[in-house]
């Protein structure tokens, strides 16, 4: 079936009065809702992301949060509803409403403020604030005042970490620090209950053991000789009733001094003159000592002239007894000690195990202590960049300034977009019309419809002022129309609620 431009173009001319009616209403909606809309003002502030100022490999910050969630945090700060509330109040812009609840003001507001981040590769990243109100003043004094909020926000979460950072570590250096005094302690206590069974000492307390063995196998050994020379004495004399005299009497102590002395003097003479102080003084001790021995001699040869037997076994007996005695007090010393010895050296490898554990954990907790140390010196770093804000921090690079116009969508383009949306319902409804409530237009409809050929077709012949009548009904129904729509807009405006107020609800609702 090929088109025919003329037949539609007919059929369009019978519909237009439902056309004109539905395209007239759509576009007296538009005006009403052009000239009923409130005038919104639209602000806008640019703040731009620094990076740091000091380079990160000579000090970074500790404030190592991603931008996006810092950005955020920021926003979800600024939308609470305390803050909206005190900016709507501050600002007065919602004067002209003051039967509006709280929850309607916050979520106006919500919608009315807005924060949003603007980053790429290669390019700087920037975050953009708009504020919307009835007023230009009103919106860029909105505007400024999230401006401040932000970088006030800015700088107290980052100044915030950077200190909470550091007071962490601070209290985690304190702990660390107590622990290993702690450890410090019970290590020192434990050394000095067990001073001498440490496993430092045991090499040498291994060889004094070893020395002491040996002193006592050799004091043992002399004591054993000892008991047998007495053993022998004693037999010696039972059977011969003599005891073994040295052959040769010993020499006094003044014998030997008297021997030393004129071999001393032999060798003054050799070097020195008779007259010399030191031949002298040697002569004068000579001659001191010769007259003691001399004096002495008769008693020695007294005592010699006596029984050489008598007294002498006795004597002997009473100095070997002695020695032995002596010997073995102190081989019962040397065992008492190697005893002493041997305990300390069995306690040795449970207090080295003990110690090993205790000395591995004052090593762990050092290591832990000294990792500490380095971080809290890097928190209090990052804490001084992020207090003199000398760190990644957001400055404005656009205050806001008041708007000539009013934000988009313009009175002029709700008009006309009411008019396109006119023309689009209108031949929407046309169609509809058409489809609903077909009509027979022309023979090919008939023989399509009945199946029957027509010999001719005549045309429906109107009356004298029928079509006349016909279109002042409809005219008359499209007045009827545009005042029922004015009226009932108006009665809603005075009756029900303003119609900005209404239009607010409406936007609200569908997000306009």
């Amino acid at each position: 079936m090929s088109l025919e431009p003329k037949f539609y173009l007919k059929v369009f001319r019978s519909r237009f009065p439902l056309f004109f009616t539905v395209f007239v209403a759509v576009v007296a909606i538009g005006v009403a809702l052009a000239i009923t809309l409130p005038k919104v003002y639209r602000a806008h502030a640019s703040l731009l992301v620094e990076g740091s100022q000091i380079p990160s490999d000579l000090a970074s910050s500790t404030v190592r949060t991603d931008l996006a969630e810092q950005v955020q945090v920021i926003r979800q700060r600024l939308l609470t509803r305390d803050n909206l509330l005190d900016i709507a109040y501050r600002f007065e812009l919602y004067a002209d409403r003051p039967d509006m609840q709280p929850d309607e003001i916050v979520a106006d507001m919500r919608k009315r403020v807005r924060m949003d981040l603007a980053a790429g590769r290669q390019q700087a990243t920037v975050v953009h604030l708009t504020a919307e109100a009835d007023n230009g003043e009103t919106a860029a004094e909105v505007a400024n005042d999230l401006v401040t909020q932000v970088l006030k926000q800015d700088a107290s979460f980052r100044t915030d970490v950077a200190t909470d950072t550091l007071a962490f570590f601070q209290k985690e250096v304190a702990r660390l620090g107590e622990q290993l005094d702690e450890v410090n302690r019970r290590i020192l206590e434990f050394k000095n209950a067990n001073i001498d069974a440490l496993p430092e000492t045991l090499d040498y307390r291994l060889g004094r053991q070893a020395l002491l063995q040996e002193r006592l196998a050799q004091t043992r050994r002399e004591i054993s000789q000892l008991k047998d020379q007495r053993r022998r004495l004693v037999e010696l004399y039972e059977r011969t009733g003599q005891v073994a005299l040295p052959t040769e009497r010993s020499q006094s102590p003044e014998e030997v001094e008297l021997a030393e002395l004129q071999s001393q003097l032999r060798a003054a003479r050799a070097v020195l003159s008779e007259t010399n102080p030191k031949v002298t003084m040697l002569k004068s001790r000579i001659a001191q000592l010769e007259a003691t021995i001399s004096g002495r001699e008769p008693e020695a040869a007294e005592e010699e002239s006596e029984d050489p037997s008598s007294g002498v076994i006795e004597a002997q007996l009473v100095e070997i007894d002695s020695q032995i005695e002596t010997l073995e007090n102190d081989a019962a010393a040397l065992s008492e000690e190697i005893a002493e010895l041997q305990s300390t050296i069995e306690r040795s490898p449970s207090n080295a195990i003990t110690l090993t554990a205790m000395e591995r954990e004052r090593d762990n907790i050092q290591g832990q202590y000294d990792a500490a140390v380095e971080r809290l010196s890097a928190a209090a770093t990052g804490e001084r960049i992020e207090v003199l804000s000398k760190g990644q921090r957001l400055s404005v690079i656009e205050h806001a300034v008041v708007p000539n116009s009013p934000a988009p969508p313009g009175k002029t383009l709700i008009v006309l977009g009411a008019m396109a949306a006119g023309l689009l319902l209108g031949l929407t409804a046309v169609v509809l019309v058409e489809i609903l409530f077909p009509r027979l237009r022309r023979p090919v409809e008939l023989t399509r419809k009945l199946g029957i050929t027509p010999l001719g077709t005549l045309p429906y012949v109107e009356a004298p002022g029928e079509a006349w009548r016909r279109n002042g009904v409809r005219f008359a129904v499209l007045a009827l129309v545009c005042a029922g729509i004015g009226g009932g807009l108006w009665a809603v405006d005075q009756m029900v609620m303003p119609l900005d107020q209404l239009v607010e609800i409406v936007r609200a609702k569908v997000e306009l």
